[in-house]
């Protein structure tokens, strides 16, 4: 019998789950973006920084789901889908330290949980 070249079902729940986290971390931060264009809209910045602080905010929820959808993406890599994890995590991991950084708990331990999730879902393929 030939083997089998998909992933196994505890590795593609790891990476639903890591991607649910991502996904919910970018409505978590899209949900201010009224908040922002409505706070810079009304202050006395220059008309530059009207235009394009909202765009910068609304820059990493679409970040975050990039990030989700390679999460779901290697679902259906194969083996190969372990490389793609990993850098996958390291990333993210990259932005749940900015966002401890910045002083963003309950995003950071989203960020960090997706890591783990990823990192899981890539030792299982192994």
């Amino acid at each position: 019998m030939a083997p089998q070249l998909g992933i196994s079902g505890i590795a593609k729940t790891f990476c639903i789950v890591g991607s649910i986290l991502l996904i919910m971390m970018a409505v978590f931060h899209g949900s201010g973006y009224s908040y922002v264009a409505s706070a810079i809209g009304e202050s006395d910045a220059e008309n530059f920084l009207k235009q394009i602080v909202p765009v910068l905010f609304a820059h990493p929820s679409i970040h975050l789901i990039e990030l989700a959808a390679f999460g779901i993406l290697a679902m259906f890599l194969g083996p190969a889908a372990s490389k793609v994890l990993t850098l996958l995590a390291a990333l993210i991991m990259v932005d749940g330290a900015l966002a401890f950084y910045l002083g963003g708990i309950l995003p950071g331990i989203l960020l960090f949980g997706a890591a783990l999730s990823f990192i899981v879902a890539s030792v299982k393929i192994r």
